[in-house]
């Protein structure tokens, strides 16, 4: 784990191996899990849904199924929402698009060890936690819900003393109390409960028993980093190392690459990413990888690479929603079912939600991967201003066609001069664009200093 702190700034990535799983960063503009004092704008009984303003500009999207009974009698005081009246939400997502926020009723106070639901029944204990001995001595904290308090119990509360989970239960309830007590005064939009900042959040969410060590860069996070490693293995080694950490382990080079639309696998073949509002497809190639073996050993291997790096990928660049993979088609079932196995260990360190749905008969292999916060691509990066983040300009040949008809529509015989104005990709194009002139090649005057490549610019001057 790298905690990296840059002009008051915080950063963090995890490596396996010296490659970048996951990334973080306190610039990173996310309200997700922010509870507010939100005011009902709208109700639209078609949608079963309302429009909440929350004072983050675009109002949140509400499904009034949220509203429980349980809500209604504890946060409402008995009365049923309506147009107007102010509500207790928790954002669920991020806004994305045009979409504003996902906001829900049915709130959660995350911790450490712990989710702690203040209006709900639910009961849970993280599938990662396998063993069936300490499933049960987790699930004895159960007994001291209340009959409206539901819990969650994290794979992080694993081996830990039942006396610091039950602390920090405690400590969830006192908040939740606080809250409602400002929610209850409070009579117009306001933030009531911020996510932690970036370095608490890497700390509560990441650091855990998987980490062998912690590189930070600067004091206060260092002293920071080691009382919380107390807390939770011996074995976890923390280091103060001053300077850039991004740059010392490399991280901005592989950031770079989450541009590229192609992703390298080591035995030369490679995978294609194309994602759209609501799907993310990667297409498995062999490329330049022969091998020397059969069709189906080659397909496997190749298979088998691109299952763990799409798991990487999904991870580090924080892809949710529906996945679809075209694998490369293997002759029989045993084949398929060890890629699935390989599928499913790859993902065992994915902190989201994922769903593993298996292959269709066309032989696509589909899962979902659920997200609260929007994606790297959309943190990291802006769309081109010229393409519009489709990849694509216009042909060459398509604008010197439209260069061609605006200089016919001109009587140039009118002018001492004609200069024209190209993007720079036109430089190569200098005898086809005076051959556009034949009777005036002298007057022509080419440059290659326009922004746009879709683009073109004539200057015409009088004669003297």
């Amino acid at each position: 784990m790298i905690i990296n702190v840059h002009e008051n700034f915080v950063s963090g990535a995890i490596l396996e191996d010296g490659e970048l799983q996951e990334v973080f960063d306190e610039e990173n503009e996310t309200i997700a899990g922010n509870l507010y004092v939100g005011v009902i704008q709208k109700i639209i009984p078609a949608l079963n849904a309302a429009f909440v303003d929350i004072g983050e500009g675009k109002n949140g999207f509400l499904r009034i199924s949220d509203v429980g009974k349980s809500y209604v009698q504890q946060v409402l005081s008995g009365k049923q929402p309506a147009e107007g009246s102010k509500l207790l939400v928790q954002v669920k997502h991020d806004a994305v698009g045009q979409k504003g926020p996902q906001l829900t009723c049915k709130l959660s106070l995350p911790g450490r060890y712990v989710v702690y639901f203040p209006m709900s029944r639910v009961r849970g204990v993280s599938k990662k936690i396998v063993e069936q001995r300490e499933r049960e001595r987790l699930r004895s904290l159960f007994s001291k819900l209340e009959k409206n308090e539901g819990l969650v119990i994290r794979t992080a509360s694993e081996g830990m003393p039942m006396e610091i989970i039950e602390e920090e239960l405690q400590s969830l309830r006192q908040e939740w109390q606080q809250i409602l007590s400002s929610f209850k005064r409070s009579r117009r939009v306001k933030l009531l409960r911020r996510e932690p900042t970036a370095i608490d959040y890497v700390l509560r969410e990441r650091l855990n028993k998987n980490v062998d060590e912690v590189y930070v860069n600067e004091e206060k996070a260092y002293e920071l980093v080691k009382q919380e490693v107390k807390k939770i293995s011996k074995s976890i080694v923390v280091h103060f190392v001053e300077g850039d950490l991004f740059e010392r382990f490399s991280i901005y080079q592989q950031l770079n690459l989450l541009q590229r639309r192609t992703i390298d696998l080591p035995s030369g073949g490679y995978l294609a990413l194309d994602t759209t509002e609501a799907m993310t497809v990667f297409d498995v190639n062999s490329a330049s990888f022969t091998g020397g073996k059969n069709h189906a050993e080659l397909a496997f291997r190749i298979n088998m690479e691109a299952a763990k790096e799409i798991a990487r990928q999904l991870r580090l660049r924080n892809i949710g929603g529906i996945v679809v993979v075209d694998f490369i088609g293997m002759p029989n079932k045993e084949y398929y079912d060890r890629l699935f196995k390989k599928i499913r260990e790859s993902f065992e360190k994915d902190p989201a939600h994922v769903e593993l749905l298996g292959f269709t008969r066309l032989g696509l292999f589909e899962m979902t991967r659920k997200r609260r916060t929007p994606s790297s691509e959309q943190l990291l990066f802006s769309p081109c201003p010229i393409c519009k983040g489709s990849g694509r300009v216009l042909s060459a040949t398509i604008v010197l066609k439209r260069l061609s008809n605006a200089l016919k529509e001109i009587d140039l015989s009118q002018y001492g001069s004609v200069k024209i104005n190209l993007h720079q990709r036109f430089s190569g194009y200098m005898e086809k664009i005076k051959a556009l002139v034949p009777a005036h090649r002298e007057k022509v005057k080419v440059s290659f200093t326009h922004p746009d490549p879709n683009e073109f610019e004539i200057t015409l001057s009088k004669k003297t």
